[in-house]
């Protein structure tokens, strides 16, 4: 079954989940009566390469930090995540976001070896500032940062300075392009914050999205706190990083600007984590087996019937 397939790292896990994504991109060009023509295909297939770079970019995070045992559980359970998103391939802004938050977690995570810290730390900095340039509630993000600084680096007080360093010179440059392009800077959308928190109610696929996965977390939390005590200090301090950066994902689901869709993909990766560690804890296959089966069924079923 599934767990004897993924229960295992292997090379082959990657084609099939990009397998699953292709499928979801087939769904979606033959969906709501869509006209089917090249200039569409311009627009949405470096979407789908995108995609794809996110799952090679979380199976690399995962294998490399040892974020989950020697499994390709996290790789598939993002890939039947992004399912959860049928209309992702309209939507660069916020792949193009969650690439860099990837991107910048590498480098985070990454400091537990202590080498090239201020170099992890300014890249890290650099790749939040670039995503922030799309959406300016994404400077919640930097937070993660400074958590990972009191983790792992704190003794040494320039580690603290190094983030406004790489923050300070994407935003340099991009308000002297802003400058010589004779834009208004005061009206930059950068500078744009929308303090108010607006929930539709009406919208039930969001509001049942949003039970899953505060179902799915609220377990991985309660059974992390029951196994507490077999995990390394490595583990601990990645539990909290990944938690984290979960938590901080809520937020920015919160408030992000209005014309940003699907923000709830900047949580899978977290949520994929957090799921894979529950996975691993149940004995029984058979259970784990159904677990996946049904979160397939659900992803497939939005793309089928709930767009």
């Amino acid at each position: 079954m599934i767990t004897s397939v993924f229960g295992k790292s292997k090379p082959i896990n990657f084609i099939l989940c990009s397998g699953i994504v292709l499928i979801y991109f087939v769904i979606y060009l033959f969906s709501g009566g869509k006209e089917f023509s090249l200039d569409m295909l311009t627009l949405q297939v470096p979407i789908v390469f995108l995609v794809l770079f996110s799952l090679f970019m979380v199976d690399f995070i995962v294998k490399k930090n040892d974020l989950t045992q020697q499994n390709d559980y996290a790789l598939l359970i993002v890939t039947l995540f992004i399912g959860f998103f049928p209309t992702i391939f309209e939507h660069l802004l916020i792949v193009c976001i969650h690439v860099f938050l990837l991107l910048a977690f590498r480098r985070i995570i990454s400091l537990r070896s202590l080498h090239s810290v201020k170099q992890k730390l300014f890249d890290a900095s650099m790749y939040i500032t670039i995503a922030l340039l799309f959406d300016s509630w994404i400077v919640v993000y930097l937070f993660i940062i400074y958590i990972a600084i009191l983790v792992y680096v704190s003794s040494d007080y320039r580690n603290w300075l190094v983030p406004f360093v790489g923050f300070f010179s994407i935003i340099t440059i991009y308000l002297s392009y802003v400058y010589f392009t004779d834009q208004h800077i005061l009206t930059n959308p950068l500078f744009q914050f929308d303090i108010k928190i607006e929930y539709p109610l009406e919208n039930y696929k969001r509001i049942g999205l949003h039970l899953l996965i505060t179902l799915l977390f609220c377990v991985s939390i309660v059974i992390f706190f029951l196994k507490i005590k077999t995990y390394s200090s490595q583990k601990r301090n990645s539990f909290l990083l990944t938690n984290m950066l979960f938590f901080i994902g809520i937020t920015y689901v919160l408030f992000a600007k209005n014309d940003t869709d699907n923000t709830e993909l900047l949580l899978l990766f977290p949520l994929a984590i957090s799921t894979a560690n529950v996975l691993e804890n149940i004995e029984n296959k058979r259970v784990s087996n159904i677990l996946l089966v049904l979160l397939m069924i659900v992803s497939f079923g939005f793309n089928f019937y709930l767009k």
